[in-house]
């Protein structure tokens, strides 16, 4: 692995000696270590265990042997233009937020996150059913969303497609044992893999989940698993000054329940990092919100924000943390040249990545200066290590911000009593045509 880390982060600016009055005590991170200590123990007891394994997805190199030869196959073989995820939530966001970073365009990779009629039509009438392959991507096996879209695709398959060939290009992930997905699977004799049993859906992007849809996209998914060894490796230490994501959330913590800082901005300062941020927002807002506690996750992107939402941050209601994520070095750039134009002479030599870049320090200055408490996330380069790092560290600060708000960040009770009802309302028939 490199010597530089493959994330960083830069917490100066969440603290009164830099944002006065609005920011945490200097001590504040010595002052909550017992704490958080004991927050670590307790959750890395239950990682060690095998109860809970997120965090140790990167050793099972079967698994990614598995799924390259799979990928291999579909390129060499079956000579595929384009790859349909069938899936919601957790089945999706992590996919979407890999391929948009880091897809290679190998396939054509299509997320299928709603059941909104026209969209999902308009797709499967502009694709060659011969050529596309679907994964049907449940953790539990009986996602509404997803048995109703893979019924619709597979009625189509079989209707289009021989029975090798319909095989073939409907691929099931699911759980190991029981549901739907796994039923049709055995029933049809479908290509399945498997989602770990005790990893939620939205802490499974580097499960089969996602690493097959990335590895289908041509994206090396063995540099992932790199990246994830080096992210676990930096949870080794208890001590918050030595482990970035105990500290960010015990920060982040204190700013919400000390200082009313109940909205969380995560402003990724690049396009292809967008999705990385809806996927941290679904991450933090359905393993945090419960009991009447947590944060409300809001994802803008630079430079874009600083001129719709910048306004509010600067000098509306003191209720934000911003948490700048900043790529240094841009896979590609392209520079401004000589011009006539004498008043912005300025310009020329400058790229657009480092005007970028210069406007993610100037709004991060601005900030600071008004008193607003911000951080930055650093990735030198956007390859798979530094995006597969920075999402298991977000695992890891989520999980642990769970400890602290005491609730169980791998639960959704709030999502499957929506998911119970829409049931017995199809059952009844209610709003069927």
């Amino acid at each position: 692995m490199p010597n530089a880390p493959l994330v960083a982060v830069d917490t100066a600016s969440l603290y009164e000696r830099n944002v006065g009055s609005m920011g945490l005590a200097n001590n504040t991170l010595d002052t909550l270590r017992p704490t958080l200590e004991a927050v670590y123990q307790a959750l890395h007891a239950r990682v060690q265990s095998g109860e809970l394994p997120f965090l140790r997805l990167h050793e099972d190199t079967a698994t990614v042997t598995e799924i390259q030869n799979y990928a291999h196959r579909a390129h060499e073989r079956q000579r595929l233009n384009d790859c349909v995820v069938l899936g919601i939530g957790g089945s999706s966001l992590g996919t979407q937020a890999l391929v948009q970073a880091l897809g290679a365009g190998r396939i054509r990779i299509h997320c299928c996150d709603n059941i909104d009629p026209e969209p999902i039509g308009a797709l499967l009438n502009g694709l060659d059913l011969k050529r596309t392959l679907f994964l049907s991507v449940t953790k539990s096996g009986n996602t509404l969303e997803t048995v109703a879209q893979t019924l619709l695709v597979r009625e189509r398959l079989q209707r289009a497609l021989s029975d090798e060939e319909y095989r073939q290009n409907l691929a099931v992930i699911t759980n190991p044992t029981s549901g739907f997905a796994r039923e049709l699977a055995q029933q049809d004799g479908l290509t399945t893999f498997d989602v770990p049993p005790n990893v939620g859906g939205r802490f499974s992007a580097l499960t089969p989940v996602g690493l097959v849809p990335a590895a289908l996209a041509g994206i090396d998914i063995q540099r992932l698993m790199a990246g994830a060894a080096w992210a676990a490796a930096g949870l080794a230490s208890p001590d918050p000054h030595a482990n970035p994501p105990l500290a960010v959330a015990g920060l982040l913590h204190t700013l919400a329940t000390q200082h009313g800082r109940s909205i969380l901005f995560t402003l990724p300062y690049s396009n292809a990092l967008a999705t990385l941020g809806d996927w941290f927002a679904q991450l933090w807002a359905e393993s945090l919100g419960k009991n009447g506690v947590g944060t409300t996750p809001v994802t803008a992107v630079g430079a874009t924000a600083q001129h719709s939402l910048l306004q509010l941050w600067m000098e509306g209601p003191p209720n934000a943390t911003i948490q700048f994520l900043e790529v240094r070095q841009h896979r590609s750039d392209i520079t401004i040249g000589d011009h006539e134009f004498s008043d912005w002479n300025w310009l020329t030599g400058h790229s657009l990545g480092s005007i970028l870049n210069t406007e993610k320090q100037a709004t991060e200055q601005a900030l600071t200066q008004a008193e607003r408490p911000n951080l930055t996330w650093l990735l030198p380069a956007i390859e798979p290590e530094n995006v597969a790092a920075w999402m298991v560290w977000m695992e890891a600060m989520t999980a642990y911000a769970g400890g602290l708000y005491g609730v169980d960040p791998f639960d959704q009770p709030g999502v499957e009593a929506g998911k119970r009802i829409a049931r017995d309302l199809l059952i009844k028939g209610i709003h069927k045509d």
